[in-house]
C-alpha cells in the first residue's frame, strides 16, 4: 500500500481531542480505516482535503500535544505514525531561547568514534564543528568546545519546562515517602516486570486498565519517558529486548507514539550516575513512583512515594517490602 484517499474528516481547527478520538478515515486499496489520535491535544490545522490520495506517511493534519513525553519524535522515520503528524508546542520559555540556524563550516565530515558519539548526545551538528585534529579531523576537544544545535536547544528548553510544569501540578498532593537498601540483582527489564506485579495485586492503585511503567531515559532532548505496558506479563527475554531497543531510540529523541501515554507509575534509575538516593517525584495522574540509587558495588537503595490520598503510610510500606521481596 503506497497511497489511500483521505474521506472525511472527524474533526476540525480548534478542536480539543483526547488520545483514541478518531481524527479522520482513509480508504485504501484494501481497506477502509479509522485514525485515531496518538495524544490528547488541540487540533491546529487540516493539511489535506477530503478526497485528496495521500502518499503514506504523509501529514493529514497537525496537532498540538502536550503528553508525558514532549518534544521528542514520534518512533522510527522509516515507521510512519498513520499519516498524522503531532507537533508539540513551545512554552512560554521557548521565547528566551535564541533559534538561530546553525552555522556550516565544515561540509566534509571526520571525527573520531568517540566525538561522534559524544556529538550525537549531546545533540551538536558535527557540520557546525571547527575541526583542528591531523587531516581536518573533529576531536573530543573539538565537541566540548563546539555549540548545540539551536534546533535540539530549542527543543531540550520545552522538554524542561514541560516537565517541570508537570511535577509542579503534583507538588500539592498529600505524599510520603520510604526508602530500602537491597542486595539484590537486577536490570531494568527485571525490575519494571517486579514493580507491575506488585501493583497487579493493588488494583486500587492503578488509573488506567492496564498496569503501565514509565522508565525514565536520558535523551539528547531531555528526559524521555517511554511507558511499559504490562512488563509483567511478557517473558524476561522478550522484555529485555523491549527495553534495550526503546532505550537506545529514546537515547536519540525517537519515542514509539504506542509508548506515549498509559503511565501509572514512573521509574528512574541513578544508579549510573553514583547517586545514592532521591525522594522520587510524583508525575500528574501517577500513585506511585520509584527511584533507584547507588549505595556499593553489592546494593542498592530503593526509594518510593505514594500518593496518601490512594495509600496511607502502612501501604507504602507494604508495597516496598513486596517489591524488594519479588526482586
Amino acid at each position: 500500500m503506497e497511497t489511500g484517499e483521505l474521506i472525511n474528516f472527524h474533526v476540525k481547527v480548534g478542536d480539543q481531542v483526547k488520545s483514541g478520538d478518531v481524527l479522520f478515515e482513509v480508504m485504501t486499496d484494501k481497506i477502509d480505516m479509522e485514525v485515531e489520535a496518538p495524544a490528547d491535544g488541540v487540533i491546529e490545522s487540516l493539511v489535506v482535503a477530503p478526497g485528496a490520495v495521500v502518499e503514506i506517511g504523509k501529514p493529514v493534519l497537525i496537532m498540538l500535544t502536550e503528553t508525558e513525553v514532549m518534544a521528542f519524535d514520534f518512533g522510527d522515520d522509516d515507521q510512519p505514525v498513520a499519516g498524522v503528524e503531532v507537533a508539540t508546542p513551545a512554552p512560554s520559555v521557548e521565547a528566551n531561547v535564541v533559534a538561530a540556524a546553525p552555522i556550516i563550516v565544515n561540509t566534509n565530515v571526520k571525527a573520531v568514534p568517540k566525538a561522534r558519539v559524544e556529538a550525537a548526545n549531546r545533540g551538536i551538528d558535527l557540520r557546525t564543528v571547527n575541526p583542528t585534529g591531523p587531516d581536518r579531523t573533529i576531536t573530543m576537544q573539538d565537541v566540548n568546545g563546539a555549540q548545540l544545535d539551536p534546533a535540539i536547544v530549542k527543543r531540550q528548553a520545552a522538554n524542561k519546562a514541560l516537565i517541570a510544569k508537570g511535577i509542579e501540578m503534583t507538588r500539592a498532593i498529600a505524599q510520603a515517602s520510604f526508602n530500602r537498601q537491597v542486595t539484590a540483582h537486577f536490570d531494568h527489564a527485571s525490575f519494571i516486570a517486579a514493580w507491575a506485579k506488585v501493583l497487579r495485586g493493588r488494583p486500587d492503585l492503578a488509573a488506567h486498565e492496564h498496569i503501565g511503567v514509565a522508565l525514565i531515559i536520558e535523551s539528547k532532548y531531555g528526559s524521555a519517558l517511554p511507558v511499559f505496558r504490562d512488563p509483567d506479563q511478557a517473558s524476561l527475554d522478550d522484555l529485555r529486548a523491549l527495553v534495550a531497543s526503546t532505550t537506545d531510540a529514546a537515547k536519540n529523541g525517537k519515542v514509539p507514539v504506542a509508548m506515549l501515554s498509559g503511565a501509572t507509575t514512573t521509574v528512574f534509575d541513578l544508579t549510573t550516575y553514583s547517586m545514592s538516593s532521591a525522594t522520587p517525584l510524583l508525575f500528574p495522574n501517577q500513585i506511585t513512583s520509584v527511584t533507584i540509587g547507588y549505595d556499593s558495588q553489592s546494593s542498592k537503595n530503593i526509594s518510593l512515594t505514594i500518593d496518601l490520598n490512594f495509600c496511607d503510610f502502612y501501604d507504602g510500606a507494604l508495597l516496598l517490602d513486596a517489591l524488594v521481596a519479588s526482586l
